[in-house]
């Protein structure tokens, strides 16, 4: 089986930084996030294709290779939505592949899960208390899903498991304000009364970058540093440059300069130059 990772998008939500580098490049604990993805995927699936912006940035820090698992890179020429960038990887697909964002950690069992359950389309999904920026997935008693978009409380959470037939059911659609999805895609397969299954998720949702912005940042923080086994008590911060005298809480601090007398609260900061006295309170912020 084959991995498909979605790693060419934008990441406008966490603009100035990601100016400055791609959102699966951005570093937690000293690794790029879309490292913990990989290690997830090591040893269930025989290769990743991961789908890079034109500039070829994550493949230039990836390289061919993640430990044992192979890599290959397909190119989406212009950010046209999850689904165009999936059809990117077509030509490189031979089977059953996962499907996942490049900003999304589902856990080993997760992935386990999502291989080994039937159908020719599996998702997963999860409970929010707070559905303005996700669409309801209807599930029934047996797992499979009778309708996307609705008012369900369970969410699409952006990982999945395909067979080819995705890629000519998601083909046949004119993008929406834009954007080809690939739901656009699983609704036709379930409207067309293809088997398409669900798997729940379990907390917590490694994801970041979305609509929750600085809060979805510093939670992914925490929990991949207990699962490095970093402290990530509340108020804890991951600084990956030279700090002097300086104030830093709940907050993800990279680059390569460094601190002096600064105070940087509850942020995501890229500290491009030496940063002397700066104080960021509740922002995402390049430090020139």
């Amino acid at each position: 089986m084959q991995a498909v990772i979605l790693a060419a998008g934008r990441g406008t939500r966490l603009l100035p930084v990601t100016d400055v580098i791609p959102k699966p490049l951005i570093p937690f604990w000293g690794r790029p996030f879309i490292a913990y993805l990989l290690d997830a995927l090591e040893g269930l699936v025989d290769e990743a294709i991961i789908v890079d912006a034109p500039a070829l940035e994550v493949e230039r820090a990836l390289g061919d290779r993640h430990g044992t698992l192979p890599l290959r890179y397909a190119v989406q020429p212009d950010p046209l939505g999850t689904g165009d960038a999936m059809l990117q990887a077509r030509a490189m697909i031979d089977g059953p592949f996962v499907l996942l964002l490049g900003d999304t950690c589902p856990t080993r069992e997760t992935l386990q899960a999502l291989t080994s359950t039937p159908g020719r389309a599996v998702l997963t999904v999860i409970e929010v208390d707070d559905r303005e920026h996700h669409s309801g997935v209807s599930v029934d008693d047996t797992g499979r899903v009778t309708g996307l978009w609705t008012e369900a409380a369970t969410v699409d959470a952006g990982i999945f498991r395909f067979d080819s037939a995705i890629f000519d059911f998601t083909a046949a659609h004119e993008p929406l304000r834009g954007e080809l999805r690939v739901l656009q895609g699983v609704n036709s397969l379930v409207e067309a009364g293809e088997e398409v299954r669900a798997i729940e998720m379990p907390h917590p949702w490694l994801q970041f970058g979305d609509h929750e912005g600085i809060d979805g940042v510093i939670r992914v923080m925490r929990a991949l540093g207990q699962m490095r086994g970093e402290r990530c008590d509340p108020g804890d911060s991951c600084v990956m440059v030279p700090a002097r005298d300086c104030e830093v809480e709940d907050a993800l601090v990279f680059g390569p300069g460094s601190l002096q007398g600064c105070v940087i609260r509850h942020s995501l900061v890229y500290c491009g130059a030496d940063a002397v006295g700066r104080v960021v309170s509740d922002a995402i912020e390049v430090l020139d």
